[in-house]
């Protein structure tokens, strides 16, 4: 273990408490990732979209356990605080900002695995603000921990694997927009031209939703109304990062690495198929009831199109990624 230190300030992390309690701080975690301007969540194989602010360990004074951070624990459940804590005592990492322990591929994330990768963290990989590369947590985690040992192929299977992770990055850009045939996306550029082109207008989608929820809380209309807007927003956020997983999967250099990626990808196949459900449902209700005014109707056809048209695509990704 590295003691506390000059080498703990380089590496964004400090120890708290002392004798038994005692409890190490790191800030970044394994399970933050990145996908364009949006940010999501994957511990415990879950997706979740999250909004992330970076606090410095000094802030919870000296904890005797890690119970003591407990009080810190934030009341929305998408806030990231980019801190986990060590567990002397027990041996696992866990989030500060929501109390619930790392779990990557249905393991526990060990205290242990933690400093080990941090070895492995240079300067270069920490930003301006002390936050440990999260990128670099979970690639050491998933290549030289036992995290994916389960998933790790033999030597003989690996031009299988690299295969496999293409057919599936063109299967999945082929679902998600019309027209390309596969012999036009043989072509790496080609691919990553047509999911670009389609995240550019998620983007645009995503800011006319913005604007929506606004004029729906300006104009005082109903918490179901505002509820199933929102949950379009969300849909929207979910369908740019399984496309920025796109990019990176076909970025991906390491059979390990894409394994662990396409696992996550999995994750946020669901939650689109699970959150589809309950936009429907939704709709259903508000219609029955008559509180869709044709204001907020006419704005929320063209998302709803949009909606039908990739939700059988996103049922059938589901399935096949589910086989991985």
């Amino acid at each position: 273990m590295i003691a506390p230190g000059l080498s703990d300030m380089k590496l964004g992390s400090s120890m708290l408490g002392s004798g038994e309690g005692l409890i190490r701080l790191v800030k970044g975690c394994p399970c933050y990732k990145e996908f364009g301007d949006e940010k999501v969540c994957v511990n415990n194989d879950d997706v979740q979209p999250i909004s992330s602010i970076s606090i410095d360990p000094t802030f919870f004074g000296r904890m005797s356990s890690r119970e003591g951070l407990d009080e810190f624990r934030s009341s929305n459940e998408s806030m990231c605080y980019l801190l986990i804590s060590l567990d002397e005592q027990n041996g696992r990492a866990y989030c500060v900002s929501q109390g619930k322990q790392l779990k990557i591929n249905n393991r526990d994330v060990l205290a242990s695995d933690i400093q080990e990768a941090l070895q492995f963290v240079g300067t270069r990989d920490i930003s301006t603000d002390g936050v440990v590369c999260s990128s670099c947590l979970y690639k050491y985690l998933v290549t030289l921990s036992s995290v994916f040992s389960n998933m790790l192929s033999d030597v003989e299977r690996s031009e299988a694997i690299r295969a496999y992770v293409r057919r599936t990055a063109v299967k999945i850009a082929m679902n998600l927009e019309k027209g390309p045939k596969e012999e036009d996306l043989k072509d790496d550029e080609a691919l990553q031209r047509l999911v670009r082109k389609h995240i550019t207008e998620l983007v645009r989608l995503k800011a006319e939703l913005a604007s929506l929820i606004l004029k729906v809380k300006t104009r005082s209309e109903s918490q179901d109304l505002l509820s199933l807007c929102e949950q379009y927003k969300l849909l929207t956020r979910l369908y740019t990062v399984f496309l920025f997983q796109v990019l990176t999967l076909g970025e991906a250099d390491d059979e390990q690495v894409a394994l662990g990626l396409l696992k996550f990808m999995v994750g946020v196949a669901g939650r689109t198929v699970d959150l589809n459900d309950k936009i429907r449902e939704k709709t259903q209700e508000l219609e029955e009831s008559g509180k869709i005014p044709e204001w907020v109707r006419s704005l929320l056809e063209k998302h709803a199109s949009v909606r039908k048209r990739n939700e059988q695509r996103f049922l059938n990704l589901a399935r096949v990624l589910s086989q991985v």
